[in-house]
């Protein structure tokens, strides 16, 4: 692997630092998977038995530029964001610890190269803490009872958006690959239709008139990783207070909320063409979810 990357950052104000930067990183010599005895009809040699090469001819090349602008914690008031543009491209059977998958035509390996299995265009991530105003050393309920049971809380969340990451269109169960041992590897036709919809639903995320089954003895024409998958929206929010009781004990209470806005957050689909659910959600992330914990430090 061969990583270069800058980065510049200015303080615009006395509290407020704005940064750039960019990465590259290019892999050679990557892992590739390949089936040479096997041919659109099944072996191409008849006597020799199937077969999966390992070689190390492929290659990536990922490109990612961040913004960066933070607040420093002042009068109780800290927040950030990163906005993260990228993407990668590959030809790999597996990058960056995910399964491999073997080449679908072993005469044709440029047809492997696309999107990465974990690339994703575009992220964004922000933070805040706000020490609410309450307590002997705050603008607000500065003594007595009301200080020790609204004062010193503070109220911190992050939020996260992001675009999903891609898919490929694949049959499954095919005669032929099963018995070579390469079943999974056979992709869908692509009849260039788009294929996002501005309208996804849990029934039909994506448009799956765009794909069809390759005909007998035919490779599919999909490229990889062409449907992009389920992003995410989610915002996640704590309160807490730490009270003094001693010079060496402490305990602080916290509330944590997860997915506090309870929105729906799709994470996988069902892209084989020949499965009944092709188009559809099969798998969803946690909904909201609500915490309350103590810690007694001593």
């Amino acid at each position: 692997m061969q990583i270069w990357n800058f980065d510049v950052q200015r303080d615009l104000t006395r509290t407020v630092q704005f940064g750039v930067g960019y990465t590259g990183t290019r892999g050679s010599n990557l892992d590739i998977l390949r089936a040479p005895n096997r041919g659109p009809d099944g072996l191409l040699v008849a006597n020799v038995s199937p077969y999966i090469w390992e070689s190390s001819g492929a290659d990536s090349i990922m490109n990612a530029l961040t913004f960066r602008l933070r607040r420093r914690l002042t009068n109780g008031i800290a927040a950030g964001g990163t906005y993260t543009l990228s993407k990668s491209i590959d030809d790999a059977s597996s990058v960056a610890g995910g399964g491999g998958t073997v080449a679908q035509n072993d005469l044709d390996l440029g047809a492997e190269r696309g999107l990465s299995t974990f690339d994703q265009r575009h992220r964004f991530a922000g933070d805040f803490t706000y020490e609410l105003p309450f307590g002997a050393t705050k603008k607000w309920l500065t003594s007595g009872m009301a200080a020790d049971i609204f004062g010193n809380w503070q109220l911190n969340g992050n939020v996260t958006l992001a675009s999903g990451t891609p898919f490929t269109a694949r049959v499954l169960g095919n005669v032929q690959d099963v018995a070579t041992g390469v079943n999974g590897t056979l992709r869908a036709n692509y009849n260039g239709q788009p294929i996002s919809l501005s309208n996804q639903t849990s029934t039909l995320f994506f448009n799956t008139a765009a794909f069809s089954l390759p005909a007998a003895g035919t490779f599919g024409t999909a490229g990889r990783d062409t449907i992009i998958g389920p992003g995410t929206t989610v915002l996640n929010m704590g309160l807490t207070k730490n009270i003094t009781l001693s010079q060496t004990r402490g305990l602080s209470l916290q509330v944590l909320a997860s997915n506090l806005l309870n929105t729906v957050q799709f994470a996988s689909i069902d892209t084989t063409i020949n499965s009944p659910t092709f188009g559809q959600v099969t798998g969803v992330r946690p909904m909201r979810r609500l915490q309350l914990m103590t810690r007694f430090r001593f």
